[in-house]
């Protein structure tokens, strides 16, 4: 799979900016629970008061503060508040009530809270005690006490100090705002818009971070789809680049099926995984280790996550243990599959000729209940990782639930601090079950990636060389020099010592049993197959170091099977050259004999052709796919029993053609043909019996010297006829 990350190289700033924006929608994501803490806590039980220090005291309240603190405390109190004298117009509308007391105003940005936190708290308790008939006597009357006689207030004062002793610095800051609410109650403050106001700015500030959260996910979505879709587009460039480089060899080596689905179904695979990548595995990581560094704010409850996550990584190792086997089976069987769909539908008049529609129903449900097997056993693995991640997540969010509740009850928690610990806890949880999906379908687009590296660092047997020879301009003579050739893992070579020319001008034809090695020798003129000993040459110059392309732009090769490409008859002849003018169009119609058929076509050059020219009868389609070579203008002509379906009379026409274009360019052509009629009046005729020449020489030399050569002979035509 890491392979396949190599292709995301040109596209390195769309991953930059992914990255970038995914990390940034997880920090927005995040930020969003402790805005909904602040709301609960700050905003709903605080009435909006969200700093510990008193913005705003009476003067009583102020004084009676300062009668529990030391001197030093009481000299910081004076320098960070500033007495506004009853009626100040200047705070009338903050605070109505001041016009009938002086007023103490903290100065801007300063933090009182360590020094005011327990006088304040005292004083608060004691005119509360004092308001219950708790307090034995008055508070003015204690602080006149504690003037005189601090020792007679002292009983009072343990008490309330031995029950600050109980209190965290968390429980101390929540007294000291709920004592705040009063205070601020006394000062005529409006509560209840100060909390509409708190609430108002945390939720738009919310909503802000939503939308921006939204947009990064948007962009992280839209460039993450683009980079997998480009990068796995190159990806089957390179898979058929490399495909049309192949020869035979490498062909024997994958079905045409199999190249299928993986040029397809493989890279479909990758292309999902990139962009899950890009995407999810990058926002699970940064969600779940963000998540859990905000946890362990909560040193309290964080241990719960521990034995939870333990039970997800082994779950996820047990299923990837698993299941990464069973992928490795059904993309084998996908193969398997595409191969029997791809023979049925090609053979398919075969098996209606033979009555085996029920044999072949057999034999694709077969393969089809095969890879159903295989998915419904992945699919039950993976489907485990679900309702598990569902009832760890439930029961830990009960956990916490019961656990924070006890916290709250103590006072050691918010109720707002553990809706926060539960978010996160959630967040964490869901970051590594999306883990655990992404490594149930890693194995399957591992499997796949090594399916199509495969294909791309195979090399072909045939390659350029490194210092390619220039052919002249010229056509030259084609010459085998002691050629022989073995398949590869084949025993026995399929031609041996093979050695004649073919000049400019000259029609070679080969000739021979079925077997005998005809089609396989001219396949080696193009460099199909290499030779496995000797030489070709063309001219001085071996073929093998000329490069392929400069090769075959000299040659125009007509298949044993006429092969159409859908489009229309004029897109299939130019298929050989792009830029053939309409009278070399039309001279190749003419020298293979199809403009007799074209002409009557509706549309003619204009006509559709379907995929594999299945709108044409096999005689139309093959002299199409002999115009179509004749249009390359090439100096080379090779037709492996390109005739065949063609009737006597056609093939006398069509040879008589070729022979009046052959003299006039001076091309050398090679025959590969079954009848005796189509080859007599060659300038040289090979015969090859077993893979070996018996025979060379015209019609007439062989029908006196070559043994071979007179049984095929005398097989097609009387002797009246061959005479």
């Amino acid at each position: 799979m890491l392979k396949a990350l190599r292709y995301l190289k040109p596209f390195w700033l769309s991953v930059l900016a992914v990255i970038a924006l995914t990390f940034a929608q997880v920090q927005f994501e995040l930020a969003l629970p402790d805005y909904m803490s602040g709301i609960v806590t700050y905003g709903i039980q605080y009435s909006g008061i969200d700093d510990p220090s008193p913005k705003a005291l009476r003067a009583s309240t102020y004084e009676h503060m300062k009668s529990f603190m030391n001197s030093q405390d009481q000299l910081n109190l004076d320098s960070s508040y500033t007495l506004v004298p009853a009626g100040t117009a200047e705070y009338a509308s903050e605070y109505p009530l001041s016009a009938t007391e002086d007023i103490y105003v903290l100065n801007d940005n300063t933090d009182v809270s360590g020094i005011v936190r327990q006088p304040f708290l005292t004083v608060t308790m004691l005119e509360s005690a004092a308001a219950s008939g708790q307090l034995p006597v008055d508070p003015s009357q204690l602080y006149e006490m504690m003037e005189q006689s601090p020792e007679s207030a002292a009983p009072i004062l343990e008490k309330i100090n031995a029950q600050f002793a109980g209190y965290t610095e968390d429980n101390l800051n929540s007294a000291v705002m709920m004592g705040m609410r009063n205070e601020y109650s006394a000062l005529g403050v409006n509560i209840e818009s100060m909390q509409n106001g708190y609430i108002l700015k945390e939720g738009l500030i919310m909503l802000v971070i939503t939308l921006l959260g939204s947009l990064c996910a948007v962009g992280s979505s839209y460039l993450a789809s683009r980079t997998a879709t480009g990068a796995c587009r190159n990806m089957r460039a390179d898979i058929f680049k490399r495909v049309e480089s192949f020869s035979s060899e490498e062909f024997s080596r994958f079905s045409t099926a199999s190249l299928i689905t993986r040029t397809t179904n493989d890279v479909q695979q990758i292309q999902m995984v990139i962009n899950m990548l890009l995407r999810i595995v990058l926002f699970a990581p940064f969600m779940g280790l963000t998540s859990l560094f905000k946890v362990m704010r909560y040193s309290g409850m964080a241990g719960i996550l521990g034995w939870v996550l333990l039970i997800i990584i082994t779950l996820m190792a047990v299923t990837f243990w698993i299941t990464l086997p069973k992928f490795r089976v059904i993309q084998k069987l996908v193969d398997r599959l595409n191969l029997v769909i791809r023979e049925q539908l090609s053979g398919m008049l075969v098996v209606r000729a033979f009555n085996n529609q029920k044999m072949e129903e057999k034999r694709f449900d077969d393969v089809n209940s095969d890879i159903t097997r295989v998915n419904i056993f992945v699919n039950r693995a993976m489907a485990t990782i679900m309702p598990t991640m569902t009832f760890l997540m439930s029961f830990i969010s009960v956990l916490i639930i019961w656990i924070g509740s006890k916290q709250i009850d103590l006072g050691t928690m918010q109720i707002g601090d553990m809706m926060a610990f539960l978010q996160y806890a959630i967040h964490v949880l869901m970051s590594f079950m999306i883990v655990a999906m992404i490594f149930i379908m890693i194995p399957r687009s591992s499997v796949s990636a090594n399916r199509i590296f495969e294909v791309l660092e195979t090399e072909p047997v045939i390659h350029d060389p490194e210092h390619p020879e220039t052919l002249p301009e010229e056509n030259q003579t084609i010459s085998f020099h002691n050629v022989s050739f073995k398949y590869p893992n084949a025993e026995e070579s399929v031609l041996r010592n093979i050695t004649f020319d073919a000049k400019p001008g000259e029609t070679v034809a080969f000739i021979g049993s079925t077997g005998s090695g005809k089609s396989t020798l001219i396949n080696l003129i193009p460099r199909f197959f290499d030779v496995t000993e000797g030489s070709i040459t063309f001219g001085d110059t071996d073929i093998r170091n000329i490069r392929q392309k400069d090769l075959r732009d000299r040659i125009g090769y007509i298949p044993q099977k006429g092969i159409l490409f859908s489009g229309t008859i004029d897109s299939n002849l130019r298929y050989a050259d792009d830029n053939a003018s309409e009278e070399l169009i039309e001279t190749a119609l003419e020298v293979s004999q199809a403009k007799e058929f074209v002409d009557r076509m509706p549309d003619r050059l204009n006509e559709p052709i379907a995929q594999g020219g299945t709108n044409v009868s096999g005689g139309q389609k093959q002299r199409l796919s002999i115009a179509r070579a004749l249009v390359k203008n090439a100096q080379v002509y090779i037709f492996d029993d390109s005739f065949s379906a063609l009737d006597y009379a056609t093939d006398a026409r069509l040879r008589e053609a070729l022979n009046k274009l052959v003299e006039k360019t001076r091309s050398t052509v090679l025959i590969v043909a079954q009848r005796i009629s189509t080859i007599r009046n060659a300038d040289k005729i090979i015969v090859l019996d077993n893979g070996e020449i018996t025979g060379i020489g015209t019609h007439d030399e062989l029908m006196k010297t070559c043994k071979v050569y007179q049984e095929i002979a005398y097989s097609q035509l009387s002797e009246e006829k061959l005479a």
